[in-house]
């Protein structure tokens, strides 16, 4: 049913957990997939150092979450692009329903870090 990749990677993922106090946050549920799934960011100076995640779900919605944290980090802010291709080949499996909801709860993350950002500017702008 799964790719060996897939089981390798539900059985030791990378980056499980969650970051206190994270910069930019999504938690998401997908009543559709059966799945939660949280992703929480640390940025410093536009660049994800961080990346963690947390999931109740599928084997497979566990490896892709796992492999994006990898995808992520390093990356600016701004130029961070997820192509599901790019998550399906790494995890030798074709599930584009489950890598594009993991890629949408990244994107969440990443703009809740802007609006957080954002709102900063806007009360040091009127103090």
């Amino acid at each position: 049913m799964f790719s060996n990749i897939v089981l390798n990677i539900f059985e030791n993922p990378k980056n499980a957990g969650r970051i206190s106090k994270p910069d930019g946050i999504a938690d998401v549920y997908n009543e559709d997939l059966t799945a939660n799934v949280e992703f929480s960011l640390r940025i410093v100076s536009g660049i994800i150092t961080d990346c963690k995640f947390r999931a109740q779900a599928n084997p497979y919605i566990i490896a892709i979450c796992s492999t994006i944290t990898e995808m992520v980090k390093r990356k600016m802010v701004d130029m961070v692009f997820l192509d599901p291709y790019g998550v399906k080949n790494q995890l030798g499996d074709d599930q584009p329903i489950d890598i594009m909801f993991c890629i949408d709860c990244v994107k969440m993350a990443i703009d809740d870090y802007k609006a957080k950002l954002e709102k900063a500017k806007k009360d040091s702008a009127t103090e």
